[in-house]
């Protein structure tokens, strides 16, 4: 007699990820790299892997569309299946190897980390399927295996946390359900503005599907203080300031006027303070449209930028997709809903996600220094494009993302520079 494997409802997020792979709009994976200076117990890496599956057990499933339903299938995957150990004697060039993998949702496992290691010292290049969260829940994700592997390490006991994220919470009727009828009401008569766009907005990238790279540029503490402090003497925010210096070197090379941008805006801010969701994508997205000749000066742009998102932030707008996409994917079959998709989430094809700061005390691996850790996003395809920021001990990283050829790589490293050439600095 067969064994039924337990399953998990696959929720709309999910399937609007699965949707935007098939589309080529991106590869839906998240990327990750933790620097070290010494070398990790990769037992204990597996087995802080295995005990985070209680909270997460979609790693060790399968993406299944059968009968016109979604849903995550058990198969069985254990954390050393996720583990790869590779000594090598180019550190970037191995990373960037086992960091653009592909995972197959359809067979499993959703997770893959890379132990690359020379001359005894360790980087773990992570990949996880964005199916299954975003970047805020892959940031809880590495804080919750670092405090796995530090109990471990240290012989303490893994004995259920009542802190540990329900894995059953995934759905966006956790943010629905604690909202009152009025609120539900301004979400559902939302009134949403969908920009067309065309080559006028695209960056100048030819694309190769076959060559996924990722590229990072780096600023330090001091360039970060004096970041914040101008912003905040505008009464503008660090997000604001990146957006605006987004803008600048857009208005550069792009035709396109108005200039319209992808900014992502993490949900959880609507839940109550003492509630612990699931691993899950509560990310919805606002959208930064300012006139092209703003960018002339990073002060004007700074201005509008913070008056765009303002306007934005104190509206519920960008619930209405998600109210959207799971109405569709309850009235409607499988095939449909997923055909209805892309009309209801039609992102911008310049986006920036600042995935924020990255903890120390809650990233800390037991015995081991971190000299350096960011998180990126998807890699896109052309011509969508889009920069992820992450801070650690005030260090911002600004990671690229793409699948093209050589000479996108060269523009993309010039253009990045170029915006953070607008950021203001001592």
């Amino acid at each position: 007699m067969a064994v039924q494997q337990k399953t998990y409802s696959a929720e709309s997020a999910d399937i609007k990820h699965f949707v935007s792979g098939e589309k080529k709009k991106n590869d839906h994976y998240l990327h990750a790299v933790i620097h070290f200076d010494g070398m990790i117990d990769e037992n204990v890496l597996i087995q802080a892997i295995q005990a985070t599956l209680s909270s997460l057990p979609l790693l060790s499933c399968r993406y299944v569309e059968q009968n016109d339903k979604a849903y995550w299938e058990e198969t069985g995957w254990k954390a050393q299946t996720m583990v790869h150990v590779e000594e090598t004697d180019d550190r970037e060039s191995a990373i960037q190897k086992n960091l653009t993998v592909k995972l197959n949702e359809k067979k499993g496992p959703q997770l893959r980390i890379s132990v690359i290691r020379k001359n005894k010292k360790d980087s773990l290049a992570i990949v996880l399927n964005h199916m299954i969260c975003d970047g805020g829940g892959f940031k809880e994700y590495l804080y919750l295996l670092s405090s796995c592997y530090s109990r471990i390490a240290s012989g303490e006991s893994l004995l259920d946390d009542p802190y540990l994220p329900d894995p059953t919470a995934r759905s966006i009727y956790q943010i629905f359900d604690t909202m009152n009828d009025q609120q539900l009401d301004q979400i559902k008569n939302a009134q949403l503005t969908n920009y067309v766009q065309s080559e006028k907005d695209h960056l100048p990238l030819s694309g190769d599907e076959n060559q996924p790279f990722i590229i990072t540029h780096e600023t330090n503490a001091a360039r970060f203080d004096s970041i914040k402090n101008d912003a905040k003497s505008k009464g503008a925010t660090i997000n604001d300031a990146l957006f605006a210096a987004y803008v600048c070197a857009l208005s550069d090379v792009v035709r396109a006027d108005p200039i319209v941008l992808d900014c992502p805006v993490n949900l959880r801010a609507y839940l109550p303070p003492e509630t612990h969701p699931g691993f899950c994508n509560l990310t919805s997205n606002i959208t930064c449209v300012v006139p092209s000749h703003v960018g002339t000066t990073f002060e004007e742009a700074l201005l509008s930028v913070k008056k765009a998102m303002d306007a934005e932030k104190s509206s519920l707008e960008p619930l209405r997709v998600y109210w959207d996409l799971e109405e569709a994917y309850q009235t409607h079959s499988l095939s449909e809903a997923k055909r209805i998709f892309p009309s209801i989430y039609s992102i911008p094809v310049n986006g920036m996600t600042n995935i924020g700061i990255i903890d120390e005390n809650k990233l800390a691996f037991a015995g081991l220094v971190i000299r350096d850790v960011f998180i990126s996003g998807s890699i896109k395809y052309a011509p969508y494009f889009q920069i992820a920021v992450t801070t650690f001990r005030k260090k911002m990283t600004f990671c690229t993302n793409f699948h093209g050829t050589d000479q996108d790589r060269t523009f993309l490293e010039r253009f990045v520079n170029r915006m953070i050439e607008f950021l203001p600095h001592q």
